[in-house]
């Protein structure tokens, strides 16, 4: 799990999230030198989760921590965790942190 935190945390800081292309199994599973298929079981096992929904929430994990710094916009850090808008983004971190962006980001400074 540590090596695909890695692995996860190097596709977002590489920009490739700004085009909506979100990382697959077979890169994650190529990158940890498994098989696509004993990659997905294995991170089921692990935090029964998988890939999509692991993903999310390390995006959302990452978001929490951008939007804590003050030069952060809920646009911009949406745009650049590749989210599809940024009213995708407001509702789905509301429902995972119980709160709206704007309002986690104010409730940082």
């Amino acid at each position: 799990l540590n090596k695909m935190d890695i692995a996860l945390d190097d596709y977002i800081q590489s920009g490739r999230l700004k085009n909506g292309v979100l990382p697959s199994t077979k890169y994650c599973a190529d990158i940890l030198h498994l098989s696509s298929r004993y990659f997905s079981d294995l991170l089921k096992f692990e935090t029964g989760k998988n890939l999509d929904e692991y993903f999310q929430l390390k995006r959302i994990e990452i978001a929490k921590r951008m939007l804590s710094a003050n030069e952060n916009t809920v646009s911009s850090v949406a745009e650049i965790l590749g989210f599809s808008s940024v009213q995708y983004f407001s509702n789905l971190f509301r429902k995972l942190v119980g709160v709206a962006p704007n309002e986690y980001r104010l409730s940082q400074n």
